[in-house]
């Protein structure tokens, strides 16, 4: 089977990000689903966003003015105050916008609430998986909810509009995943893992985006001792060193990894071991062949576009 085209915050390179109108031109494209980021705001709504605070980036306010720093956290505010940003553009001159030259603005573009996504997606001519990552700080805590707080939530919200089914759980606090699974056994949870290469010796590679110097210090040290919290008790160091089989003992229903880390060899493991693959962020069709001729399960992409083409 071909694996399921997933569009990366909406497809993220082509409309604005965690957009409806990015959902929507998924849909048109022909994409399999998405996947899109979720918090919990102040008054406990779950809205579509991937950062903690309004991202400064894209977010403009009711006068037309970009945010600035410090940008308010989604956490203290209310879904009331959240609705009055756009988002449909890039700010000019950002490297986030250089980065992005075929994104087409869509001013007026909300954050919106997970109810609004699924509203949308549920009028989709074909089935529409979502893929949402729930989005938690383990370097300071109060920059969002705990991660059970916002899977309970979440599943709530997926559970009253009967979307369980077409949806998986991602996110690399496994802590929230265990809850979800705990609330809604039927509701598939994807544990995703960072680049192994942050673990490895020396620098990442600068393509897999390795976090400051002090985060990634202290990743690699939880990684050695066997104690992260965000594995909840199954780190890797107890399963040989392998995320596959810590992610398997997890009781997870596929693995979420960094493309470069799905090897021939490691999708063959967790195929094995009864657990889907889906591989972030692929952007190159080259790239997206390769995986496909693995047997992954899902490419999440920026680019949608090339990746249904294909």
């Amino acid at each position: 089977m071909s694996p399921l085209i997933l569009a990366h915050r909406g497809g993220a390179a082509l409309a604005p990000e965690n957009t409806l109108c990015a959902f929507a031109h998924a849909i048109a494209l022909g994409a399999d689903g998405a996947e899109l980021d979720v918090h919990l705001t102040g008054d406990g709504r779950v809205v579509v966003h991937h950062d903690y605070s309004l991202n400064q980036d894209f977010c403009r306010d009711a006068r037309g003015a970009w945010v600035q720093r410090p940008a308010a956290r989604l956490c203290d505010l209310r879904h009331s105050e959240i609705a009055h940003y756009d988002v449909g553009r890039a700010r000019p001159g950002s490297e986030y916008a250089r980065q992005r030259p075929r994104m087409i603005a869509s001013d007026d573009e909300r954050i919106p609430l997970l109810d609004d996504v699924l509203t949308l997606v549920r009028k989709a001519p074909k089935p529409f998986w979502l893929f949402i990552e729930l989005k938690s700080s383990f370097l300071d805590p109060s920059l969002s909810a705990p991660p059970e707080v916002l899977a309970e939530a979440t599943a709530a919200v997926l559970k009253s509009f009967g979307y369980l089914a077409q949806s998986a759980i991602i996110g690399f606090d496994w802590r929230g995943l265990l809850r979800a699974k705990a609330l809604e056994p039927s509701l598939a949870c994807w544990f995703s893992t960072y680049p192994q290469s942050w673990f490895g010796e020396g620098e990442p590679p600068h393509d897999h985006d390795a976090p400051p110097a002090p985060a990634l210090a202290l990743l690699r040290q939880w990684q050695r001792r066997g104690h992260s919290p965000l594995a909840a008790g199954f780190d890797a160091a107890s399963y040989g060193g392998s995320v596959i089989q810590a992610v398997h003992a997890a009781g997870a229903d596929g693995w979420f990894p960094h493309y470069s880390d799905t090897t021939e060899a490691a999708v063959k493991e967790a195929h094995a071991c009864g657990l889907k693959v889906g591989a972030w962020t692929v952007d190159d069709a080259a790239t997206m062949r390769v995986l496909a001729a693995r047997g992954i399960d899902a490419i999440c992409t920026d680019r949608p576009d090339l990746a249904v083409g294909l």
